[in-house]
């Protein structure tokens, strides 16, 4: 089923976050410094994922709340988010280790998917086409942090 045009702003901000996903994995196979992913992976947190939260939150969830087939995946969005949210609070503590990069990326990249995959496919059955049309996300012309970080530690 193609993506709702509705849906194409979250979808691309998905790929985004899949990019740095894909880099963070590449940078911990190099055994690039963990201090510099860090820093890569808390500046996507900040200007790509945690907007991207924040706008789920309020326009997304509500919409599957109203709706008994999307109850539950309203409740798994909202519990990987608080999941996520936690794990980059860890990445601005002391010690932070390749594996805490490598779990929180699978976290990341899981969540992803499960939206992409299930979630939007899903919801595109059973919320009609004008409810979804009424979903304004956010899309601006601002470069991903994986399109703009200076230090290409995954090469």
């Amino acid at each position: 089923m193609q993506r709702a045009d509705a849906l194409q702003p979250l979808s691309r901000q998905h790929k985004a976050a899949l990019m740095t996903c894909l880099l963070i994995r590449k940078g911990i196979s190099k055994q690039a410094p963990v201090g510099v992913m860090t820093d890569f992976f808390l500046k996507s947190w900040e200007q790509d994922l945690l907007p991207h939260f924040k706008e789920e939150e309020s326009k997304l969830i509500p919409v599957l709340k109203g709706y008994p087939e999307g109850k539950v995946f309203a409740e798994t969005i909202l519990r990987d988010h608080e999941l996520i949210r936690t794990g980059m609070e860890h990445l601005k503590q002391e010690g932070v280790t390749y594996r805490l990069l490598s779990d929180l990326t699978d976290q990341l990249d899981q969540h992803v998917r499960y939206e992409e995959r299930i979630v939007f496919q899903t919801m595109q059955s059973f919320v009609p086409q004008d409810k979804l049309q009424k979903l304004m996300f956010h899309e601006d012309d601002h470069q991903p942090v994986c399109n703009s970080y200076k230090n290409h530690f995954w090469e």
